[in-house]
This record gives C-alpha cells, structure tokens and sequence, in this order.
C-alpha cells in the first residue's frame, strides 16, 4: 500500500504578538499543513490447517513539517501556539498470533516495534529535542501474550485466562523543556469464568502484580504529574445472552 495524508493549517490566536521574552522570535500568524506518506506491505496467513493464524505489517512513513502545539507563557505567549517544527520518520513492524494449541488451549499474542527519530528540526520558537531523538509516547517495543483454557465442567462451560503486557520506555514530549523519560513495564492479568443456558460469570485479577505504571508525564497548568494506571483490581461480573 501507498498512501498519503495531512493535517490541515490554521490560525495561531496569538500569532503577531510580540513575545514576552525578546530573546524569542514571535509566533507566526498561521501554520501550515503537515503532511505523512506512507509506505506498507502487510500479509495475512493461515497455517497448519488453520490452527495457526499470523498476521502482519512492515510500513515506513515519512511525517514532514509536524504541526507541534506549545504553551509557553513565560517567554513566548499566554496562547497555545502551534509551529511546522520538525520532520521525522518511522520504520515499523507489527503482527499479531492466534494459535489453536489444543481443543482447549488458544495462545494469542500481538506485538509492534517502531524505530522512529527527528530527522530535520524547522522550529522558530519552540525548543525542541535534537536531531535523532525518538518521537514522544512510542515505545520501541510493545507486545502482549495471553492465554485461554476452555473445558466442561459438569454442567457448565468453564474457562480461565492470563494475559501479560509489555511496553518498553518512552518520551512524554517532543519540546526538549518537557521532555522525560517514562519507564517500561509489564502488567499482567487474570480470570476464571463459568457458562450455563446464556449466563456466565467471571472472577478476574487485573493488574495482578499491582505495577504502577508511567502511562504520561506531564506538568499541565504548571503541576508536575504522572499519569498511572489503575491498581491491582478484583471484580466478579455476570451477564446474560439472548439468543
């Protein structure tokens, strides 16, 4: 697949104004488009008669002239503003599994793994991240694995499943003044469930080893603050199908 993309321009609300800090150029009247091409080969198997499925994308995308928004109202304006600041590129892979092991056990997994990097800098105003950084909220690698037994059990349809996940670290901006650095982690989770004439219960576990994760970082109206996901969460739910 070929394929192409933008965002459209627009109007900064403070462009024009002098900056607060003469040391900073003023911020433009308008931005203009940014635009992504797009270059991909994807494929779809099925395998070991049709036990095995494996799905997948290799793609490469060039982005240029990246729309950046930045608040900076000690130097520049008390507007979020918008500049053409960068150009950059990923090179990326992604697939994902389905393996029916046994009549009973499926394995599913999925994955993606993303080289990106700044390649040009255009900002004016905005300080960004050096030529060669990684691109904000992307990790590296990403992947997740999950397995799923389904038996009888007298009469009912019992099953269990657990799931981990995996994110490796990442950057929470592209503008160097807020750029840090967010951990990996690997969350993992659990369930047994029961089915009988349309009713099922289950008994889950999520985020069994009770990680606190770095989802983003961020100083929004000047208050440092991190982003995290829920704790370690224990829930029975029911619910009914009409047939």
């Amino acid at each position: 697949t070929y394929s192409e993309g933008f965002r459209p321009g627009g109007f900064n609300r403070g462009g024009g104004i002098p900056s607060s800090n003469p040391a900073f150029p003023d911020v433009g009247v308008t931005y203009d488009t940014d635009d992504v091409t797009n270059y991909e080969f994807g494929w779809k198997t099925m395998m070991l008669n049709g036990a095995l499925k494996f799905n997948g994308n290799l793609y490469f995308i060039e982005w240029d002239s990246m729309q950046v928004s930045r608040f900076d109202p000690v130097n520049v304006s008390i507007l979020t503003f918008i500049e053409n600041a960068a150009d950059s590129e990923i090179m990326g892979l992604e697939g994902d599994v389905v393996w029916r092991a046994t009549d009973n056990l499926t394995l599913y997994g999925a994955f993606s793994y993303n080289d990106t990097e700044l390649t040009a800098l255009k900002a004016e105003v905005i300080e960004m991240a050096p030529i060669g950084s990684a691109l904000p909220l992307t990790p590296k690698f990403q992947g997740n694995v999950r397995a799923r037994y389904d038996w009888e059990l007298g009469e009912y349809y019992a099953n269990w499943q657990i799931a981990a996940q995996y994110a490796g670290k990442s950057y929470s901006s592209i503008v160097e003044s807020e750029r840090e650095e967010q951990d990996s982690y690997s969350l993992l989770n659990a369930s047994f469930g029961l089915e009988k004439d349309g009713w099922s219960t289950k008994l889950y576990i999520d985020n069994l080893t009770d990680e606190r994760a770095e989802l983003f970082i961020n100083n929004q109206d000047d208050v440092p603050r991190v982003t995290t996901n829920r704790p370690r969460t224990i829930g029975l739910s029911f619910s009914y199908s009409y047939y």
